[in-house]
């Protein structure tokens, strides 16, 4: 049975670099972290344009971003992302596929003095001060996860396994339930163990999860979606922590605006006979506890200018 590595031409990309992460003793492991504060020179400046900078001081934008493999898919990809991340008005970034390097001079380039140093493909960068941080790994599971505290906000930024992706078990493979289900077990225990460790509320989890939703593969949409409807086990795992999707909380139709952020460029799959690829949601803000409400929340991105495989998603909360 083929399974294809979605992000990567590469398919021991992110499998090698999770080694080096991951090759310690124990269960949980805590990451080396560091919030920095940059000097803000050399920038192009703060906030954004076109939407007016950054939220107001009772709310909080944040943006998920794959950068796919920090910016290195594309010519200028580092300041191709900044240019993106000012335009969105963000106030925080969630990145996946990144690293410490280039999360520091994403931050230069925007001006912004605060960011993540993971030493993982997830980091975060901020316009706003950064009061504390704290990591996790899991070994058993391969789990990792950054969080910084802004506004008095835990931020999450994290990154689910890549292989196996579920659709293609379901449109390419038209495997059982069974499978499919058996297929989601990394996703599942990566979420369930991060979940678990984000703690008390409020909390924002923004990233990748390489699955779609449970909220979207449902009877309605079943003829979208290869005429499955399946329950991902990711996303429920977080529901039912009590998160819940900012997306789909302000836009409840998935048959209607299915918000999908794969893939801008990737249409045919050269691994199943260039059949078309699956489009869909699998990026997500989720959130809990507080006040914390999200005001709004859209996809962003797209064209020649865009330096990801994924669209991001943007969400502005009410604190």
């Amino acid at each position: 049975m083929s399974r294809s590595a979605k992000h990567s031409n590469d398919p021991n990309h992110s499998r090698n670099r999770r080694r080096l992460v991951f090759g310690l003793t124990g269960g949980v492991a805590t990451l080396a972290v560091a919030a920095t504060a940059m000097a803000s020179t050399g920038g192009t400046g703060t906030g954004g344009t076109g939407t007016g900078g950054g939220a107001s001081p009772q709310s909080l934008k944040v943006m998920s971003l794959n950068t796919w493999h920090g910016g290195a898919k594309v010519s200028d990809g580092v300041n191709k992302i900044a240019r993106q991340v000012k335009a969105s008005g963000a106030d925080v970034v969630a990145l996946q596929e990144s690293s410490s390097p280039v999360a520091k001079e994403i931050a230069g380039k925007l001006g912004w003095k605060y960011h993540t140093a993971s030493g993982t493909d997830v980091d975060l960068v901020s316009r706003k001060p950064i009061e504390k941080t704290d990591s996790f790994s899991k070994e058993s599971s391969g789990a990792k996860a950054i969080a910084a505290k802004i506004e008095g906000v835990w931020v999450y930024s994290i990154h689910l396994d890549y292989t196996k992706y579920g659709p293609y078990n379901a449109c390419f493979d038209q495997d059982s339930y069974e499978q499919i289900y058996a297929d989601e077990a990394s996703r599942k225990a990566q979420a369930q163990d991060i979940a678990k460790w984000t703690g008390s509320a409020p909390g924002i989890v923004a990233g990748d999860f390489n699955t779609p939703s449970h909220l979207d593969w449902t009877k309605e949409t079943k003829s979208e979606h290869c005429n499955s409807t399946v329950e991902w086990p990711a996303t429920k795992a977080f529901a039912d922590k009590g998160f819940k999707d900012s997306y789909r909380e302000l836009h409840p139709s998935p048959a209607n605006e299915p918000g999908n952020t794969w893939s801008p460029v990737t249409k045919k799959n050269s691994d199943y006979d260039n059949k078309p690829e699956p489009q869909d949601r699998i990026d997500f803000i989720l959130h809990k506890g507080g006040s914390l409400k999200p005001a709004t929340s859209q996809t962003f991105g797209g064209g020649s200018d865009w330096p990801s495989d994924h669209l991001a998603v943007v969400t502005t909360f009410r604190l």
